[in-house]
């Protein structure tokens, strides 16, 4: 996991604890007496588990001694939530000034998707008369004649 792909990261990992029943390890902390020795082994399996799916940039920044999955999982969300405005300004940034160039119609389209997926999984949606402006807008002069008739559709295009 990266900045890029946060919310992959953590749907992957709500759907694992799910699986497994292990919600409890890092939704809320267990009392010291509740933590026997099967409490241990679960939950350094769980810090295994975000441990080895991190990049190495995040696993840096969250590595502490003696830590358990609970205050790993904070750790780890505190990092990608706490700067939300901050990432969002770039890349709203991002998203504006996005240009096709040499890129595939295909590779350009899936950059513009990307930026859009993490702009909402900060809680900054774009709306999909947007998406395709910005889509327009970045589009490579050779496709100049494709801008008209994305347009002039009614109901106009999604992305």
């Amino acid at each position: 996991m990266d900045e890029g792909n946060y919310d992959q990261w953590r749907h992957f990992f709500d759907s694992t604890l799910g699986k497994f029943g292990l919600e409890g390890h890092v939704c809320s902390p267990t009392p010291s007496q509740d933590r026997d020795g099967e409490w241990h082994r679960v939950d350094s399996c769980v810090v295994n588990w975000i441990l080895a799916t991190v990049s190495k940039g995040v696993f840096d920044i969250i590595r502490r001694d003696r830590h358990n999955a609970f205050s790993l999982w904070h750790a780890t969300e505190g990092l990608f939530q706490d700067n939300e405005l901050q990432r969002a300004v770039y890349l709203e940034t991002d998203l504006r000034t996005l240009q096709q160039s040499d890129m595939s119609m295909n590779d350009y389209c899936t950059k513009l998707k990307q930026i859009v997926d993490q702009l909402r999984d900060i809680g900054h949606p774009i709306s999909e008369q947007s998406q395709v402006l910005n889509l327009l807008h970045g589009l490579n002069p050779r496709y100049r004649y494709v801008k008209p008739v994305i347009t002039s559709k009614y109901p106009p295009h999604s992305f």
